[in-house]
């Protein structure tokens, strides 16, 4: 069998010093932090990929390591390796004890194929891929990489990827795309629906804000679409077509586009004068390190995921995402509709991951949940009063007008109002600026100390919420009770009067109007 061998590939980049690539600069975004429980979330994901990042660095995969070339990379353990992953190692003139076979090198891009090293025809390669993958020193080194270094995030990753595959190949089908591109959500984001990198790229996808934007993802104080993992696969199969067809069906060329940006490409292409992505990536730093080596490694990624076992891994897979949407019309807590579909809420929070806040946004939003739930949901939350979901009003700070006054006004804490807009000091509170009020629940987890303990979102939205998100209560009659955490302000918004009139109507004033009880019954609008 003759020896599969890229002499070239990595050969310029070996002989010179490495220097450190600076990554390109990224679209502002809305920067809060997300509720706690997303949060952790992310904050976990991230930590994987940046393990994962440090571990291509240190194996040499990346310059920020240097003394490591690729070909060092993959002379480790393959007396370890399962009997077809060492074909393939041997294959690329490297032996058991991992010193280079003494034979002699083929000339500069000499190839064997992957029908030949796997015992196959090519018609049953191509059946078995229906994206162009091939065998060279690169995707070698990143297979050995998957099988040792990061075995046990690779792992990982084979086990997640039931979870959302299913769904990717059938919207990748109606846009006429290959089927074996989830494999590169697999090595964006490990199938994490909440990865979240050093980029600032966010998803499944790994989408930047800027590109996001381009294709309709919506990224604010309330959601961040691009952990919506049908929406986000949408969007990416929308980018990959225009990539396709920019790059006239050369795949290898599109994949790099989507690491690098379609610009950074199309320059490199110029400059080097070539469309051959391998001999591309042998010449010059027209691209970075991480883009020439992303080609590789989602062709190693499909080789390991289509045989697993044969790679060595042992995969338990998760279950396919699967679910009901229910329309929820009012902002409400997420405990609240865990509650009423008679699940926990990491239940009802993993399959909503684009929720960035204790709550769906205001104006209505359809919600995901388990099967089976949907009609108990549907009927718990009509008996619900809303109150007992959640609302939202909004405030435009008067001159004179402390954030104190406006707390007490409305029963809820300073620091409520202070998390729910981001404000991190007094200063930012401004004349005429609106603030968006979490009115209490009748649970009082918008009401006091557990907001502070459990609730802490750190940026104002984008724009204010509208007031006809907030929820209005139905009148019978003239009189209503007073509920938990229920002020002068908040019965004024749920009835559509003012303030001034309900403290006309119950004659309240001074100290009187600030100390309504529970149970308390007041007039809301004259008989």
């Amino acid at each position: 069998m003759r020896r599969l061998i890229l002499a070239a590939l990595f050969a310029a980049s070996a002989a010179r010093a490495v220097e450190p690539e600076v990554a390109e600069p990224h679209l502002a975004q809305d920067d809060s932090a997300d509720d706690p429980a997303t949060q952790a979330e992310v904050e976990k994901s991230a930590a994987e990929l940046e393990a994962v990042r440090k571990a291509e660095e240190k194996a040499g995969l990346l310059p920020q390591a240097p003394g490591a070339g690729p070909r060092d990379a993959i002379h480790v353990g393959l007396d370890s390796l399962d009997p077809l992953a060492r074909d393939l190692f041997l294959a690329q003139g490297v032996s058991v004890d991992g010193a280079p076979l003494a034979d002699p090198a083929p000339a500069a891009g000499a190839s064997a194929t992957l029908p030949e090293l796997l015992g196959i025809s090519e018609a049953e390669l191509r059946a078995k891929y229906d994206i162009p993958v091939e065998l060279n020193d690169a995707v070698v080194a990143y297979i050995r990489f998957f099988q040792t270094d990061t075995r046990e995030h690779f792992g990982r990753w084979l086990a997640r990827s039931s979870r959302f595959i299913p769904m990717m190949r059938e919207v990748l089908e109606k846009n006429g795309l290959p089927l074996d591109l989830v494999y590169l959500s697999m090595i964006e984001s490990g199938f994490n629906a909440y990865a979240y990198s050093f980029a600032r790229a966010a998803g499944l996808w790994q989408f930047v804000v800027g590109t996001s934007k381009r294709y309709g993802l919506v990224t604010d104080f309330w959601v961040d679409e691009r952990r919506d993992p049908y929406k986000s696969t949408v969007a990416a199969a929308k980018y990959l077509k225009d990539l396709e067809d920019r790059f006239h069906g050369d795949w290898y060329l599109a994949w790099a586009g989507y690491n690098a940006g379609e610009g950074k490409v199309n320059r490199a292409i110029r400059k080097e004068k070539t469309t051959d992505f391998w001999r591309m990536m042998g010449k010059g730093r027209t691209l970075r390190a991480e883009t020439k080596h992303y080609v590789p490694k989602l062709i190693a990624a499909a080789l390991v995921a289509k045989h697993p076992e044969r790679f060595g891994f042992h995969v338990e897979y998760e279950q396919p995402w699967e679910f009901e949407e229910a329309l929820v019309p009012d902002s409400t807590d997420l405990h609240a509709i865990a509650k009423a579909a008679g699940i926990t809420f990491e239940e009802l929070h993993d399959l909503n991951p684009e929720l960035r806040r204790f709550c769906t946004p205001p104006g209505g939003w359809t919600i995901r949940l388990p099967r089976g739930t949907r009609e108990k949901f549907l009927a718990e939350y009509a008996r619900l009063e809303p109150a007992d979901r959640l609302s939202f009003v909004e405030h435009r700070v008067e001159r004179g007008e402390p954030i104190s006054k406006i707390a007490r006004a409305y029963g809820v804490t300073e620091a409520a109002i202070l998390r729910t807009n981001g404000i991190k000091s007094y200063r930012q509170i401004k004349v005429g600026r609106v603030l968006v009020i979490p009115t209490a629940a009748s649970h009082g987890l918008l009401a006091g100390k557990q907001l502070e303990e459990k609730r802490r979102p750190q940026a104002r939205p984008a724009a204010p919420v509208s007031a006809q998100a907030v929820a209005r209560a139905q009148v019978a009659g003239a009189l209503y009770t007073v509920r938990q955490g229920d002020s002068l302000w908040t019965i004024a918004a749920k009835f559509a009067t003012t303030v001034d009139k309900l403290k006309r109507l119950n004659g309240l004033s001074g100290r009187r109007a600030r100390s309504l009880q529970v149970g308390q019954t007041i007039a809301v609008r004259e008989s």
